[in-house]
């Protein structure tokens, strides 16, 4: 954002039924990248940097639950790539799309680590488990449990 280009970007997600959503987020990143990771380059702007750190980011996530793509609660939606490799290797993977996917989810409050835009078999499945049991156990007041957990992490910048 504080290198001029736009202020919002699109993000192809996996939602329910593996369909493509498209997720509005803050632009965080440079807006002329050639799409390629340097050697020590830091392609998240100064403004970016303080939106991440803060998961202001992820606000404009909102209007994707308005519009009605994704929910509050849920499995977090994936990246379409790591998506194909995961169902691939990763038994019973995709049913972590019979449902929407959410803002927050049980993972995001308990599991410890998170593949970030890499395909980490282990910890995919690992991750899956917290999403296999949100949808097992699926009620209002887990939702609000959820909910008042990840308030508690936005509120404390803490948190997975």
């Amino acid at each position: 954002m504080d290198d001029g280009g736009k202020i919002f970007s699109h993000q192809d997600r996996i939602g329910k039924g593996n369909s493509i959503i498209h997720l509005l987020k803050f632009r965080t990143m440079t807006r002329d990248d050639g799409g390629v990771w340097g050697e020590g380059e830091n392609k998240v702007t100064r403004v970016g940097d303080f939106l991440r750190k803060t998961r202001i980011d992820e606000l404009p996530q909102l209007w994707n639950v308005l519009w009605g793509s994704i929910s509050l609660i849920g499995p977090r939606p994936e990246f379409p790539d790591p998506v194909k490799q995961y169902a691939a290797e990763v038994p019973y993977y995709n049913i972590r799309h019979l449902i929407k996917p959410g803002l927050s989810g049980w993972a995001q409050i308990y599991h410890e680590n998170h593949p970030h835009h890499g395909i980490d078999i282990q910890e995919t499945k690992n991750k899956l488990s917290y999403d296999l049991y949100y949808i097992k156990n699926r009620s209002i007041m887990l939702d609000l449990k959820i909910a008042l957990l990840t308030i508690k992490t936005l509120l404390m910048r803490v948190g997975k």
